[in-house]
């Protein structure tokens, strides 16, 4: 098939536009500068400077493709409350603006990359049927799946969603906390004892491949390794690698006051998830546990 993806230069998206091209797709990777272009080509892509929130420049991108990936997001810029008006527009309206070049020019499918944060605390280990509880910046995920999930027409247009777990590797969130815990800064919220639902980068990019050939129209899919750590564990497991003392905690009141209330339930959410239903369409993880994925991606990132 012929792929646009959406968000090609992030770190969900370079992962998906190798992952595609390994498996033969032809990939075309929307980026917003000229000076991306190249990382979407070291992953197989054929790159295009456009945007999400440019219809126009969206539809010229997703001429002759057969499915589409929206993986476009953005981080805070400015002032906290712009920063989540442009998350909100380029999740949002992004996905509504894909879901129209996709039935502009006739393509059979759409993914929607998401996140298993919606689904917000949760006591017992979460499925696919667990009842969604978005907070923070997860409610623009879910209002994005919103606007895939109404499009689905089986056999016209058929949407998927795919809902990654922590994700781990050579980027994003991941390197920030590598380089925290590094130089001593980084700060367990509580006891540390939420459970995280981890997951490689690269498997992940395995994800977004197979549901877009085998994922059901209609339907939401974790993608998450088989091993659940807790907060404590997961970030006691880099600083063993690096060989360095594990990170000190703190109260949830400091971390409260450090960095907001929403984000310090997000990081202390329980979250012990399960990837049974992608098991189910023939996903089979590289890295089956943070155990042996978290060291070779610290190792590998150097000093």
């Amino acid at each position: 098939m012929r792929v646009l993806v959406a968000g090609a230069a992030g770190f969900l998206g370079l992962a998906a536009v190798a992952a595609l091209s390994r498996g033969g797709h032809e990939v075309v990777g929307l980026v917003r500068s000229p000076a991306k272009a190249a990382h979407v080509e070291a992953a197989g892509g054929t790159p295009a400077v456009g945007d999400v929130l440019n219809a126009s420049a969206l539809a010229q991108a997703a001429a002759g493709c057969d499915a589409l990936i929206h993986l476009a997001h953005t981080r805070d810029a400015g002032s906290p409350a712009l920063g989540q008006s442009m998350a909100a527009k380029v999740r949002v309206d992004g996905a509504y603006n894909l879901v129209a070049a996709a039935r502009a020019v006739k393509a059979r499918r759409l993914v929607i990359g998401s996140g298993y944060w919606e689904f917000g605390h949760h006591e017992g280990t979460i499925t696919e049927e667990t009842p969604l509880n978005p907070i923070g910046t997860s409610v623009f995920n879910y209002q994005a799946e919103r606007a895939g999930l109404e499009a689905n027409r089986p056999g016209d247009l058929e949407v998927v969603v795919a809902r990654p777990g922590m994700v781990y590797g050579d980027g994003g969130w991941f390197k920030e906390m590598v380089g925290a815990i590094r130089g001593g800064t980084y700060r367990v919220p509580g006891d540390g004892a939420n459970h995280w639902s981890p997951v490689h980068v690269d498997d992940v990019g395995e994800g977004f491949r197979l549901l877009l050939e085998e994922g059901g129209a209609g339907q939401a899919y974790l993608i998450v390794d088989d091993e659940p750590l807790p907060l404590k564990e997961f970030a006691g497991l880099i600083a063993e690698t690096l060989g360095v003392d594990p990170p000190v905690h703190e109260s949830m009141e400091d971390t409260k006051a450090r960095i907001g209330e929403t984000r310090a339930k997000m990081l202390t959410a329980n979250q012990r998830a399960s990837n049974a239903k992608l098991r189910g369409v023939g996903w089979a993880p590289r890295w089956r546990s943070s155990r042996e994925g978290v060291p070779a991606v610290v190792r590998a990132m150097g000093p």
